[in-house]
């Protein structure tokens, strides 16, 4: 009796299935890895957890293996094969597993996901040699004198000049090669710019007709007198054949903080992150009061605003000079959505690598500051001003979606390409940091804009924006000339270059690309939230058979369709046989890399066959058939994979 009284109670409910290790992954099992990549812990029988697993008191969505550390990534290997979900949270557990191999794999996975230095990043040990691919031939670095000389032709910026250091100057933020203003010699530019923080007086970035873009820091702390800043402005107006007064826009007096948009990103995230079900039901109850409350919106909508509004004044031919404190943040970001709604050319997937190259790496935006790449980084000093951004830029694709040629799809990838410590365009915080990391610790440069070195062509087609037309081409004569094909993709050009070596699209004979000006809507009414970023991890949001994606599936195949009938009424016009090398044009590339995507599935609900795909990036085939079957206008494929591993598969970096 009275073991009974005392009997402990076991008020705690596993649910954990304690099952024999049969199915479990041999204990010898040695993963496949990069050049440098070596395998810091491992956990045997582990269980893991997709998405909400615990539903009515019952465990689903669990699988059991060997999960890996390397210094590169965590790795999850079952041998259990299912159809991967793109779900982003993962929960696991080691109760199959030995004891203290839970904590071994923490100390491990907090030692190379934060590293404590920087020559802890992967990228130090990743020596594995790189030869350049055409991408990148076709995307300007400004990492030479050559490349600035361009951009000042192309803009007609005569009263400027390209300036260039006798030798790189420790703990500098500039490049070797930046533009200043003609009439202004080596030396005198250098004593005006000591008076400026990080030495950054007036640096041109952009040009139309008399007018110029230009960079401005604030004034060192301890000078008081605006004096400099002054004379500085009045050099700047020398540079205007009209002699007109520049326009000085001080961006931290109408725009938030880095710390404003850090808080508002860390809002943001916590809402599109929930931890379990149970959080996700109570936020989504006053989910757009929480998303208000983020101002992340908010500062999207400003950033439009004074873009639109300094793009206007360079319109007008008045110069406009963005002020900051440092000069290397908001900057770029305003200089940057400047520049694509009064250029054209940086709406491509060249130009825009172009002006990421020009803005945010040659200019020296401290990626690794901002984005926290080292856990010693303080928090003051972290902020997503480059998300800030791609959110701006996404903003406009969604007001203008055939005047990009890039997808969403594209700018959601870029952005987790500065979370891949392979390539190191967005590893460091200037130029002097990149040239010290390559001949001090050896480092081996990949700029991520090698694509080809990530994805195949199947992935490489999503970056395409269906929808883009190449509209206008200006002639001598000034009249507007309309394209009626649809533009050609940049990235799967086959048999012919329609790049020049500027990375701006080549011109018809005599004539040139004319600029053409978008005006953004700009209020908070008109803003969206980025759904394929933002709510990808979020499982209960996904949509099975609709939604974005699926949209885009179908204007894709649509597009498809349409360029093939297009050819085929020009045969039979012109009484030729339909084939497509006789139009003295091969068929593009991407045409046959878009059909190939239109996996056919069966809904099970129905018994007609559809084409459907999740909401997910980068959105996985539903419920794929085990025979691949496509319509005739397409062309089939048995090796289509929209899984996440496939899209950030690294192994191919290693043939």
């Amino acid at each position: 009796m009275s073991e009974g009284r005392n009997k402990p109670k076991h008020n705690f409910t596993s649910y954990v299935k304690q099952v024999a290790g049969e199915h479990f992954v041999n204990h010898d099992y040695k993963p496949k890895l990069l050049s440098g990549e070596i395998e810091a812990a491992r956990a045997n029988n582990v269980c893991m957890y997709v998405g909400p697993y615990i539903k009515d008191g019952t465990i689903s969505g669990e699988r059991t293996g060997t999960l890996l550390i390397t210094n590169f990534r965590l790795s999850f290997v079952s041998v259990e094969i299912e159809d991967e979900q793109n779900f982003k949270t993962f929960t696991f557990g080691f109760q199959l597993s030995e004891i203290g191999k839970g904590k071994y794999i923490a100390d491990a996975l907090v030692k190379f996901a934060f590293p404590a230095r920087h020559n802890l990043l992967f990228l130090y040990q990743f020596k594995e040699k790189y030869y350049k691919g055409t991408d990148c031939e076709n995307t300007k670095m400004y990492n030479n004198k050559f490349d600035w000389l361009q951009e000042l032709q192309r803009c007609g910026a005569g009263g400027w000049r390209v300036y260039s250091k006798d030798c790189r100057v420790s703990n500098s933020s500039l490049p070797m090669h930046f533009v200043v203003p003609k009439h202004l010699s080596d030396v005198e530019y250098d004593n005006i710019s000591k008076s400026f923080r990080n030495n950054r007086s007036s640096i041109w970035v952009w040009g139309h007709k008399n007018a110029s873009l230009v960079r401005l820091a604030e004034l060192n702390p301890d000078i008081t007198n605006t004096t400099v800043e002054n004379i500085l402005l009045e050099h700047v107006r020398r540079c205007d054949p009209q002699k007109r007064q520049p326009r000085l826009l001080e961006l931290y007096k109408i725009l938030p903080s880095i710390q404003d948009v850090n808080l508002s990103y860390i809002k943001l995230r916590d809402l599109c992150t929930p931890d379990n079900d149970q959080q996700f039901m109570v936020q989504d109850s006053r989910f757009y009061s929480m998303l208000e409350k983020s101002y992340w919106l908010l500062y999207v909508s400003l950033c439009l605003k004074h873009s639109d509004l300094a793009a206007k004044v360079l319109r007008d031919g008045q110069t406009v000079v963005l002020q900051e404190i440092n000069g290397r943040d908001m900057c770029g970001v305003i200089s940057s959505l400047v520049q694509l709604l009064l250029d054209k050319s940086f709406r491509t997937i060249y130009g825009f690598q172009n002006l990421i190259q020009k803005e945010w790496i040659i200019l020296g935006h401290p990626f690794s500051d901002r984005l926290g790449h080292v856990a010693a980084v303080k928090s003051t000093e972290r902020s997503p001003l480059f998300l800030l951004f791609l959110d701006c830029v996404w903003q406009l694709l969604q007001q203008f979606p055939t005047s990009f040629e890039f997808s969403e799809t594209f700018l959601t990838t870029l952005w987790d390409s500065l979370f891949l410590p392979i390539f190191d365009t967005f590893q460091f915080n200037s130029e002097t940091e990149r040239n010290h990391a390559m001949h001090a610790e050896h480092i081996v440069l990949r700029p991520v804009w090698d694509w080809a070195k990530q994805f195949d062509d199947k992935d490489l087609a999503l970056f395409m924006n269906p929808l883009y037309r190449q509209e206008e081409i200006l002639g001598k004569s000034g009249r507007s000339i309309i394209t009626s094909e649809p533009q050609h993709s940049t990235l799967f050009t086959s048999g012919r270059r329609i790049f020049n070596s500027n990375g701006h699209p080549n011109s018809q004979d005599g004539e040139t690309v004319s600029l053409q000006f978008l005006q953004p809507q700009y209020c908070l009414r008109d803003i969206e939230l980025w759904q394929q970023c933002y709510f990808r991890w979020i499982p209960h949001l996904q949509i099975k058979h609709g939604g974005i994606a699926q949209s885009e599936l179908l204007n894709r195949i649509l597009v498809h369709n349409i360029r093939k009938l297009s050819r085929m009424v020009k045969s039979e016009h012109s009484n030729e046989q339909y084939q497509s090398e006789n139009f003295g044009e091969p068929i593009d590339a991407l045409e046959q890399i878009l059909s190939s995507m239109a996996v056919q599935t069966r809904d099970p609900e129905t018994t007609e066959p559809c084409l459907c795909i999740s909401s997910f990036f980068p959105f996985t085939s539903i419920l794929p058939s085990p025979q691949i079957e496509c319509s005739e206008l397409l062309i089939t494929s048995n090796e289509i994979n929209f899984s996440h591993d496939s899209m950030y598969e690294t192994a191919s970096l290693n043939d």
